[in-house]
């Protein structure tokens, strides 16, 4: 009894005392400017706008490329500690960090009113595919915020290692083995471009159509000329799972493919028309088979189909069929190069019937094969 008076008598002290009153009054003004600021925050995220790329459409594997994601704030609230989640799959590492299975990516923006917040990820691709992202997310509270930003980017397999051993004849000059990789044909121009240091007098374009600017200044022009080899290569990979290769699958196509990848990165580099065939099937079609030829978007989709093609990927056509098909319609001297864990009776009789033919066939094994 005693306790709950002295309870009371201190009580009545305290609500007598102006600083309670002024305690209490400062706790409902912080309450109320919580409350608004809450309310504030959610009306300013609502009108936020997200937005990312990749810097480039595509890297070999162990190349980098950066990851730009742009928060935009068109209210005249300030957003600060802005959460932006997001996951990134397994097979690449987001600054410095591998990805196992789908792992989350947290970015923090800081952004005042009428501003834009960029952040930039610097993405490493640690094995060949297609890879995918689709949604990013702000949380905060218990309210979600979901951005739909697809975008995409493709790794190429790593090149074979030349050094190894495996060394295409893609040098030729007409009937003559050339030593210089490149040849230009200086009755072939193709377009001009901008000076480089060491170009030849005899290349620098003169005419004053052939000027350009470069920060604010005139420079000069050079002519380029076209490669004087102008041959074809097609390269057919096959993908066929053989008992007797030394391999299971999974690597038969990994290997396979820095191949193909080698081969057809070197026949560019010898300015040739390059294409590629396989038996393993991408998306709706049979078999992949794209023709000779060159350029930009011609070297993109190959690269493309080399990123996307999968151990779970059905073949329904031999590598014979896919030869037998292909072949009356490359162009004349077009050289085939056959990439091939095994060379059975069938196969090789067929490129014996195609060698008769004129065709130029050189078969590269992998998998303990042997070279023909």
């Amino acid at each position: 009894m005693e306790f709950l008076i002295r309870l009371a008598n201190f009580a009545g002290r305290v609500l007598r005392s102006p600083g309670f009153w002024i305690a209490v009054l400062i706790g409902i003004v912080v309450f109320v400017l919580v409350t608004l600021y809450r309310r504030a925050k959610l009306r300013a995220l609502d009108q936020v706008v997200y937005s990312r790329q990749f810097s480039k459409d595509g890297i070999f594997v162990g190349e980098t490329l950066e990851l730009i994601e742009t928060v935009r704030n068109p209210s005249w609230f300030p957003l600060f500690r802005v959460r932006v989640e997001f996951f990134m799959p397994a097979g690449i590492t987001v600054d410095g960090i591998e990805c196992q299975k789908h792992t989350k990516v947290t970015s923090i923006f800081y952004i005042p009113p009428h501003a834009t917040a960029q952040k930039v990820h610097t993405i490493r691709a640690d094995k060949r595919e297609h890879f995918h992202m689709y949604t990013a997310y702000i949380r905060y509270r218990s309210t979600e915020y979901t951005f739909e930003s697809p975008i995409d980017f493709y790794a190429y397999p790593n090149q074979y290692d030349a050094d190894a051993g495996f060394a295409p004849d893609l040098y030729h000059a007409g009937e003559t083995v050339a030593s210089r990789k490149y040849i230009e044909d200086p009755f072939f121009l193709s377009g001009i471009r901008a000076y480089r240091s060491g170009d030849p007098m005899r290349s620098i374009n003169f005419k004053a159509s052939a000027r350009g600017f470069s920060g604010g200044m005139r420079q000069l022009m050079s002519n380029d000329y076209d490669s004087s080899r102008n041959y074809n290569s097609m390269i057919l990979l096959d993908l066929t799972s053989y008992s007797e290769a030394l391999m299971d699958v999974e690597e038969q196509i990994e290997i396979g493919l820095r191949y193909a990848c080698y081969l057809f990165c070197e026949a560019l580099k010898n300015g040739g028309n390059v294409g590629f065939a396989t038996n393993c099937a991408v998306g709706n079609s049979r078999y992949i088979h794209v023709p000779c030829g060159s350029g930009t978007v011609h070297v993109k989709q190959i690269l493309e189909q080399f990123a996307e093609i999968s151990a779970n990927a059905k073949r329904d056509y031999s590598v014979n069929v896919i030869l037998q098909t292909i072949a009356p319609e490359l162009p004349r001297g077009t050289d085939i190069y056959l990439i091939t864990p095994h060379v059975d009776d069938k196969m090789a009789g067929l490129l014996h019937t195609l060698r008769r033919t004129g065709r130029g066939i050189e078969v590269i094994p992998f998998g303990g094969g042997e070279r023909k």
